[in-house]
């Protein structure tokens, strides 16, 4: 597909009117309405979150940098050959990247107080106490995430929305990491971790 488009909208174009600049122009333009149509979308999805806490909102406005300054590059490339605007553009979008993994983890560190009771691995001593130790391993990376909406009382359809994924990816998360904490369901999940929240 990928190589139609390039016959289709840059080498024809290139041979029906001999000149490289034209062919460019007119190989970028649909793929800069495109990615502009992506664009709003993206924006469409993004800008009413369910759960809009700080962590959230900061999320989606480092998303809409990453995802602009990709949505860019191909205006880039009708403007003429800057390569400082074109690194500059893609450097930005890394470094949004970048903020938002970093922001992720600055989140859990600040959530440690739940995250304690919601990740511990539970060890029975013979008739002993339950030891609760924190092993960040246990949980992906996204039941952590999924773990804390929870704890904040989100519904699933909510959860779905503000992670950008299907409500059945969520049930299927929740299911893990009810087995995974020792818990047979939701409510029960709540009961045992959210009172030391």
């Amino acid at each position: 597909m990928a190589s139609g488009t390039y016959v289709i909208l840059f080498l024809t174009p290139y041979f029906l009117t001999d000149s490289l600049d034209d062919a460019r122009f007119l190989f970028t333009i649909p793929s800069s309405i495109i990615a502009f149509i992506f664009l709003v979308f993206f924006y469409r999805r993004i800008s009413n979150p369910s759960n809009p806490n700080t962590f959230i909102l900061r999320r989606n406005k480092l998303s809409m940098v990453s995802v602009t300054s990709i949505v860019l590059l191909p205006i880039c490339t009708v403007i003429g050959d800057f390569q400082w605007l074109t690194f500059s553009i893609m450097n930005l979008a890394f470094y949004a990247i970048t903020a938002i993994e970093v922001d992720r983890y600055l989140y859990f560190l600040e959530n440690n107080t739940r995250l304690y009771e919601v990740f511990a691995v539970k060890r029975k001593k013979r008739e002993e106490f339950v030891e609760r130790k924190i092993i960040y391993e246990d949980l992906t990376r996204r039941e952590i995430e999924v773990a804390l909406s929870i704890l904040s009382k989100l519904s699933y359809k909510n959860i779905a929305k503000d992670l950008f994924i299907a409500e059945s990816t969520v049930s299927k998360h929740a299911s893990n990491i009810f087995k995974k904490t020792g818990v047979k369901n939701r409510r029960e999940f709540l009961k045992r971790f959210r009172k030391k929240t």
